[in-house]
């Protein structure tokens, strides 16, 4: 099966809908599936924990959420609540999460 990982640059709550549908979706035929939040996407982080999402909590539920940025959700005001939500944080590659580690695995990137 393909190895597939999302990294949603953007904070865009109709696209990153699209990206959880496809995800989920992905999942539940066997693909093995992720998802990076860099640069603006990590507002997302906390949007979605304030307004609780059906979806959002299933890929958390289904350890579906691979990495978020250290520095972006820092600098955005969302690493606390990464945190609260026991998120992966990574910051190896310069305060941000390295996508070649996962690449090195196999994954394909789609880049929102």
């Amino acid at each position: 099966m393909r190895k597939i990982l999302f990294v949603i640059w953007t904070a865009n709550k109709g696209i990153f809908t699209h990206v959880m549908m496809n995800v989920l979706d992905f999942s539940e035929k066997g693909y093995e599936v992720g998802v990076v939040f860099e640069s603006e996407g990590c507002k997302l982080v906390s949007a979605y924990e304030e307004n609780k999402n059906d979806k959002f909590e299933k890929m958390k539920e289904l350890n579906l959420i691979t990495s978020v940025c250290k520095v972006c959700a820092k600098s955005l005001g969302a690493l606390e609540s990464a945190e609260r939500q026991n998120l992966p944080i990574h910051d190896d590659l310069f305060g941000h999460t390295p996508l070649e580690k996962w690449v090195k695995q196999g994954y394909e990137l789609v880049s929102v």
